[in-house]
C-alpha cells in the first residue's frame, strides 16, 4: 500500500509540474515483450512529457501488453455442393493476458553524429495486469486482476528523420512482480503472484512539439 500511495504521488506530481512546464515532446513505440510468467506478446506504448534540454527528456508513458491465445479441434470435414471442403473447428480453450505499465520516464541522448546517436533511460511506476482464462469444455471461467510497483531500464538509438523527429530502436529490461487474489485463509494472508520481468524490444517515433 504504501509503495501504491508513494508511485500515484510521484506520477501526480510530475503530471503537475509538466503540465506547468508546458508539454513538448510525444513519443510513439511499438515492439515485443518476453514477460518471465506469461507467454510473449506485442506491446505498444505512448510517452508524453518535456524536453528538459537537448540531451534529457522527462516522461509519462502508458505502455499495453497483449498476448492471446485459443485451442480448437478439427470436428468434421464435409464437401459442399460446389465441390469445396468446408472444416468444422470447436474451440476448447481460450486466455488472454493484458498488461498495462503506468510509468515516469527519463532517458538520456548521447548525439554521436548530427543525425545519430545513443540513447538510455529508466522508468519508475506501477503495473496492471488483466488475466482471462475460459474452459469451455469443463464450463471454467476466470478474471484475475493484479498489479505491482516495477521499474524499467532502456538502452538503444536513434536516428533524425526531420528537424524536429527522430526515430529510435531500444532494447528494454522490465523488472516486475504483481499480486492479486488476495485473501486470509486461517488467519494467513495469501496471494497470487505473476513474474512479469522480461526483455523486450521497440521501435519508434519521438517528435518535438514547440
Amino acid at each position: 500500500m504504501k509503495k501504491t500511495g508513494f508511485t500515484a504521488a510521484l506520477l501526480f506530481l510530475f503530471s503537475g509540474w509538466a503540465a506547468a512546464q508546458g508539454m513538448k515532446m510525444l513519443e510513439l513505440q511499438g515492439g515485443y515483450m518476453t514477460p518471465e510468467d506469461t507467454k510473449a506478446g506485442a506491446i505498444f506504448g505512448i510517452h508524453y512529457g518535456v524536453s528538459a534540454d537537448e540531451r534529457v527528456d522527462l516522461s509519462i508513458g502508458l505502455s499495453c501488453f497483449h498476448k492471446g491465445y485459443s485451442k480448437t479441434t478439427e470436428v468434421a470435414t464435409n464437401t459442399g455442393g460446389s465441390g469445396i471442403d468446408v472444416t468444422t473447428e470447436k474451440k476448447l480453450l481460450e486466455y488472454s493476458t493484458t498488461m498495462i505499465p503506468l510509468m515516469v520516464n527519463v532517458t538520456v541522448h548521447f548525439p554521436f553524429h548530427p543525425s545519430w546517436g545513443f540513447l538510455a533511460g529508466g522508468s519508475l511506476g506501477y503495473e496492471f495486469l488483466f488475466d482471462t482464462y475460459t474452459n469451455h469444455e469443463t464450463q471454467v471461467s476466470e478474471k484475475i486482476r493484479f498489479k505491482g510497483f516495477g521499474w524499467m531500464a532502456r538502452a538503444g538509438s536513434e536516428w533524425a528523420i526531420g528537424s524536429r523527429s527522430f526515430f529510435n530502436l531500444e532494447a528494454f529490461y522490465n523488472c516486475c512482480k504483481v499480486k492479486g487474489n488476495k485473501k486470509t485463509a486461517a488467519g494467513i494472508p495469501t496471494w497470487n503472484e505473476v513474474d512479469v520481468s522480461g526483455i523486450g524490444f521497440r521501435a519508434g517515433v519521438r517528435v518535438l512539439l514547440y
